[in-house]
């Protein structure tokens, strides 16, 4: 996995500010202005806060939520996998559990005690901001392992066809699919994708080829000799 760079600067984001505690806002407000980032209040009442925070964009919304709200817990429950979505900032006041727990649930990352201190904020929002952009890489990089493990069986399939074909072994018929890919300017999976396919579809079944077995049909007119 490629390492990020770390986001030191927060001026192009937006702090989104989600709590009944005057005091608490408005110490969030005044030291996030200072840091470069504007400044957004979203309603206390659980659906206004809903759907304030559908509009959020975590490319630069950093949300401030405060587990002391009395709906926290159930707002956790229901918005979860919406609110993980953009770094996360818990305000704490009461350390029970139960209140923690739905932060972290929410996605927080990093804590404020209340009440708030100024000194706090930009370690909080560094940490917030840099686990976020952490964890999105790392659930990118599953994914796409993920895609790659799908694709495997076509990689094998291919592989074994062009061995019978070919009469390679099977680092010869890697090889030779990994050129042709190349060639075609696409995966190896979605190439080999593309080879069992127009193979399946050349045996008599009456699927239409898709746009991968249209561009994959010219690569595998070249590895058959045709």
């Amino acid at each position: 996995m490629r390492p990020n760079r770390f986001v030191q600067n927060f001026s192009q984001r937006r702090a989104l500010i989600l709590t009944g505690d005057v005091r608490a806002a408005d110490a969030v407000s005044s030291t996030a202005r200072k840091l470069g980032l504007s400044v957004e209040h979203l309603s206390t009442f659980d659906s206004d806060a809903q759907l304030g925070l559908q509009s959020a964009d975590a490319r630069r919304d950093v949300l401030f939520i405060d587990g002391d709200m009395n709906f926290v817990p159930e707002f956790a429950m229901r918005n979860a996998a919406e609110l993980a979505q953009v770094p996360v900032v818990g305000l704490v006041g009461v350390e029970a559990p139960s209140r923690l727990r739905a932060l972290m649930q929410i996605g927080a990352t990093a804590f404020l005690s209340k009440p708030v201190h100024s000194g706090s904020m930009f370690s909080a929002l560094y940490l917030a901001v840099n686990e976020y952009e952490q964890r999105t890489q790392l659930r990118l990089s599953i994914e796409e392992l993920e895609r790659r493990r799908r694709y495997r069986r076509h990689v094998i399939k291919a592989v074994t066809m062009v061995m019978t074909s070919h009469s390679l072994d099977d680092e010869g018929a890697f090889a030779l699919l990994r050129k042709e890919s190349m060639r075609a300017r696409v995966s190896l999976e979605n190439y080999c994708e593309g080879v069992v396919q127009r193979s399946t579809a050349h045996l008599g079944h009456d699927a239409e080829p898709d746009e991968k077995q249209v561009a994959a049909d010219s690569i595998r007119h070249s590895l058959h000799g045709e």
